[in-house]
């Protein structure tokens, strides 16, 4: 009886993990799509290597779905205390990918501000530029209390990781 509820339990969480990370992998979809149009429209190129950057967030929310599943795996042969090493894996997954990306948002700076030195120019954005760098902002924003309390509800570090992805893009 005792293992049943430990079952029903762990299959529970399981599924709060997918919901709260199909959540998130929906506004980062919907945010990708709009910031790559606003960037295009807007003539923003800030925009568009945000785009991008919202498609590494769908890319990390995939990482925790199959992970988490994987974690979810009772024990066997070859793991005698089940397979929950691989949510900690995702982690640090999510983790490699946000040094990835910072460095990727640096580097596009750093090349823009250097192009701007040696006599290029710097083109204007328009105004929905910045009404999807605000969107994106406040979407985030809400995104990360979601998935903050939900990580911390499930501990879940690897939701937590993922939140604090969704933080660091507002």
């Amino acid at each position: 009886m005792e293992m049943q509820t430990l079952d029903t339990e762990s299959t529970m969480r399981e599924r709060e993990i997918y919901r709260v990370t199909i959540v998130g992998s929906i506004v980062n979809f919907l945010l990708l799509v709009f910031k790559f149009f606003a960037g295009i429209a807007g003539h923003s190129a800030a925009m568009l290597a945000d785009a991008v950057h919202s498609l590494s967030d769908f890319i990390t929310d995939i990482i925790v779905i199959l992970f988490v599943r994987l974690s979810a795996k009772p024990e066997d042969e070859g793991h005698d205390y089940g397979h929950g090493k691989y949510e900690t894996l995702a982690t640090a997954i999510i983790g490699i990918f946000l040094v990835l990306v910072g460095f990727g948002i640096f580097w596009n700076g750093a090349s823009s501000i250097y192009r701007f030195f040696q006599g290029g120019t710097l083109q204007e954005p328009g105004r929905i530029a910045l009404m999807g760098a605000i969107a994106s902002i406040i979407f985030k924003e809400i995104l990360y209390q979601y998935t903050a309390f939900k990580g911390r509800k499930l501990n879940s570090q690897a939701v937590i990781a993922n939140a604090w992805h969704h933080r660091s893009d507002a």
